[in-house]
């Protein structure tokens, strides 16, 4: 098992993306303290190797409590995943001062505070953060001025925490993940006039045609988390089907 007796923090880990990671993580022996804000997902996705935290990452406090919890819990912190997001389709112009803020905030701030509250831990383990950014990190997108700039800030965040922290042991890099079948993305096809030829379009611009599934983005983390990365920091590693490649 490449994570067996490590312990991890997956923020929104109940659900999507984070769900994804939290099972991965669990199938190689990891402990891990899933953060979020959805009760009843994280009661229905705990278990033995899981355990609950309700947290606003966006708030420090919790966050600090969050960090004490899964030490308390499990004796140790070895991982930390910076899961929380959200998305808004608008561009700057039409983006609300209080959209912008919010996203900034869940998606941004969240990692910012997370990982300070969190590195004391992981300096002790010489542990690893993996952020979850995404392509548009990277090449960016068209109607997601505040979604670009936090995940864009993620890969810059990634690449600079990679510095600062290399001398204590701490890896930190980031996995940009293109289109996944998550229950937001189903939601996002079943919202389109025709969501079948919405699918099928979305589908024909991945080169491997389809799209990621959660288990597939769980794998890239345990990759990262584990000895099988040792070497491996400031990285942020495209999860995307080379979709962006015609992009």
């Amino acid at each position: 098992m490449k994570l067996k007796d490590k312990v991890a923090i997956v923020t929104s880990g109940a659900k999507g993306i984070g769900a994804g990671i939290t099972k991965s993580f669990v199938a190689e022996g990891a402990r891990v303290v899933v953060a979020d804000k959805d009760e009843a997902a994280g009661a229905k996705i705990a278990g033995e190797w899981i355990a609950f935290c309700r947290t606003d990452v966006t708030n420090s406090e919790q966050v600090q409590a969050l960090v004490r919890f899964a030490v308390e819990k499990f004796g140790r912190l070895d991982v930390l995943v910076n899961n929380a997001g959200y998305h808004i389709s608008k561009n700057v112009e039409v983006t609300t001062e209080q959209e912008w803020d919010f996203i900034i905030n869940t998606n941004l701030k969240s990692t910012f505070l997370c990982s300070k509250y969190a590195i004391p831990h992981l300096r002790q383990t010489k542990g690893a953060i993996i952020n979850i950014s995404s392509m548009v990190g990277l090449v960016g997108q068209s109607n997601a001025g505040a979604y670009s700039a936090t995940k864009g800030g993620q890969v810059a965040m990634t690449k600079g925490m990679a510095l600062d922290f290399a001398k204590d042991g701490i890896r930190v890099n980031a996995i940009c993940p293109g289109w996944v079948a998550t229950p937001l993305v189903e939601d996002w096809f079943n919202q389109q006039p025709d969501p079948a030829a919405a699918r099928k379009y979305i589908y024909s611009v991945h080169p491997l045609g389809r799209i990621a599934s959660i288990d597939e983005i769980g794998r890239a983390a345990v990759f990262l988390a584990s000895a099988d990365a040792s070497f491996v920091t400031g990285v942020a590693l495209p999860v995307e089907g080379a979709v962006t490649l015609g992009y």
